[in-house]
């Protein structure tokens, strides 16, 4: 840390020429829901450096991940496409793996469309894919990540997508890393080390000149519940004897205090370097928040958590700050979800694309520029393909096969096992309560055909009859 500090505070005092084109930091949590914030409304969550960044830039009040679990939305976010593309569309086949797998395989009518194995080596993301990184890599920007990537291993690996430098991370205390590093012990927190990483690759590009886009994909607030044992100790005292005085309430509370710590110095990094008025920040989460026991408050308002598409599974913060550009204390009502933030990127940096690179998101830069758009001009979609959860009791799924797309605030779900659907209107019941579809036919058919249609585009396999199925 010496070197850096001393990097820090020699750009910080000495450096005049600067780099004119616009850095970029990405920062990404780990299943932070849209209820985990202090500025989006949580009044038990201390988050004073995250709060900060929202009022000093845009934030969004209907952002979504563009899965409930994490290895799809990761891939929308590098690629800016969505999982019939990338091919990843769960974490792992829990169909295969379980213990009642045989028993649940019984129950499953379809089959899922196959998904890139990210626990083999050569099998995740495919390296050839165009991504974020390289965009800016072949732009002139030096890029680099650290902290999770759970996209595959070998020459899927993060050191193999286009950064220049990367360093995948995995856990917080006692962190395993990819490419193997030696400059930590066990007593090293990983978002800790990620975030001087992180420093001394801005401190580095800062010297040399060159713009720099940097991805922070931090493990936080991800089990295994491994907080910081002072702010553990400081939420103990904090809620003691309230609703929310449960152990693991606390850990997640105290974890999300940890993740803004590292929010709050690389912010401050930036105005050491002089490039804070020069750099665009990102902040979002890759999926809605897990459930929690004692008081699952996380993803409240809204039904459902990480591994469901009702509202609390997909809805998660989104901010942009760049300072000049993005007015302060800004707000959008317009929704974007992450295979959004490529071609917004792209878009306000002419970047350039590789040839035949198809992007599924849109440009939100009129947005963030202060020009309200009337509204999307793309509807969202989910494809949604994890079974999940079997319960042999009651021969019901956790999670299942769902198909959603959400235009012009009607979200329609469509049930594949049981070719049935929901309708629901989210400005008038944001909270999933009214199933409408017999009421608006004719909306509900719209939305069906305009499904059908993004199920074509997108490339999504048609459904397989499963030849195990019983029931």
């Amino acid at each position: 840390m010496s070197k850096l500090i001393i990097i820090l505070l020699f750009l910080s005092t000495g450096l005049t020429a600067q780099n004119t084109e616009p850095n970029v930091l990405f920062i990404l949590a780990d299943d932070l829901g849209i209820n985990a914030l202090n500025c989006y409304g949580n009044e038990v969550v201390e988050s004073p450096n995250i709060d900060r960044l929202y009022k000093e830039g845009m934030h969004f009040t209907n952002g979504y991940s563009n899965d409930p679990t994490c290895a799809p939305s990761r891939a929308s976010i590098m690629t800016g496409q969505h999982a019939p593309r990338t091919n990843i569309y769960r974490v792992v086949d829990r169909y295969k793996i379980a213990k009642n797998a045989v028993e649940m395989r019984k129950h499953m009518r379809y089959l899922p469309p196959p998904s890139n194995h990210l626990y083999s080596n050569n099998n995740g993301l495919n390296p050839e894919t165009f991504n974020i990184a390289k965009a800016f890599k072949q732009s002139g920007y030096k890029t680099a990540a650290y902290g999770k990537w759970h996209l595959g291993m070998g020459t899927s690996a993060m050191q193999n997508a286009g950064f220049d430098d990367a360093i995948e991370t995995k856990g917080h205390y006692g962190f395993k890393s990819v490419p193997a590093q030696t400059d930590y012990n066990n007593q090293v927190y990983n978002a800790d080390y990620c975030t001087e990483k992180g420093i001394e690759f801005m401190a580095n590009c800062v010297e040399q000149q060159k713009p720099f886009f940097l991805y922070m994909p931090y493990y936080l607030v991800h089990a295994p519940f491994e907080p910081k044992a002072k702010y553990v100790e400081h939420f103990s005292k904090k809620v003691s004897g309230t609703k929310y005085d449960h152990s693991q309430v606390i850990d997640v509370l105290a974890m999300i205090k940890s993740l803004d710590d590292s929010v709050g110095e690389l912010m401050e990094a930036l105005k050491k370097l002089g490039v804070d008025n020069n750099t665009i920040v990102i902040f979002t989460s890759d999926n809605g928040h897990y459930r929690v026991k004692g008081n699952n408050m996380f993803a409240l308002p809204y039904k459902g958590n990480k591994g469901d598409v009702w509202e609390g599974g997909i809805r998660v913060p989104y901010i942009f700050k760049w300072k000049g550009k993005i007015e302060p204390a800004g707000q959008s009502s317009m929704p974007i979800i992450h295979v959004d933030i490529l071609p917004t990127l792209t878009d306000l940096l002419d970047l350039t694309l590789k040839g035949g690179h198809e992007l599924d998101g849109v440009s939100i830069k009129t947005e963030l520029l202060g020009k309200k758009q009337k509204k999307r001009n793309k509807p969202l979609v989910w494809f949604y393909t994890n079974y999940s959860g079997f319960n042999s009791k009651t021969k019901e799924f956790q999670s299942k096969w769902v198909n959603v797309i959400l235009d012009d605030n009607y979200k329609l779900l469509e049930d594949v096992e049981t070719n049935t659907y929901e309708l629901y209107k989210l400005d008038d019941d944001p909270l999933e309560t009214k199933n409408i579809l017999t009421k608006e036919t004719v909306k509900a058919q719209l939305l069906i055909r305009k499904l059908e249609e993004a199920k074509i585009k997108h490339g999504l396999p048609k459904s397989k009859l499963n030849p195990e199925y019983e029931h």
